[in-house]
């Protein structure tokens, strides 16, 4: 089972890889099919991680749309001949709306909540 902290942890550390590897700004992203690759990979985690967080935390923070973000993991993993980079793009630019969110929810949550909620 892992604590909500390490989930957080997970989280951040996807969202720092997102920001690392769009750092060259748009036009750069949609020549480089390695960067695209590691975005949606990185997307991909953030989405399987986004399910693993209970969805009344998740509602604490409505300005995001946590389902969206859930299913885009489905499309990159599932339905990968269905992407749009453009769509990944717009991930991108607001990934500064689901860090400051990510922080938030993470902020809740003791440093050492192994007596506390715990997920499978």
């Amino acid at each position: 089972m892992r604590s909500l902290r390490i989930i957080f942890d997970d989280f951040m550390r996807e969202i720092d890889l997102v920001e690392r590897f769009t750092i060259k700004g748009k036009m750069l992203f949609m020549t480089d099919e390695r960067d695209q690759y590691a975005v949606m990979m990185a997307y991909a985690r953030i989405g399987e991680i986004a399910k693993q967080i209970p969805n009344d935390l998740l509602d604490t923070q409505p300005q995001i749309a946590w389902r969206e973000i859930k299913g885009f993991r489905d499309v990159l993993l599932h339905r990968y001949f269905e992407i749009n980079i453009e769509r990944v793009w717009e991930a991108v630019e607001d990934l500064p709306n689901l860090r400051l969110a990510v922080e938030a929810l993470s902020a809740n949550v003791p440093a050492d909540d192994e007596d506390n909620l715990h997920l499978m």
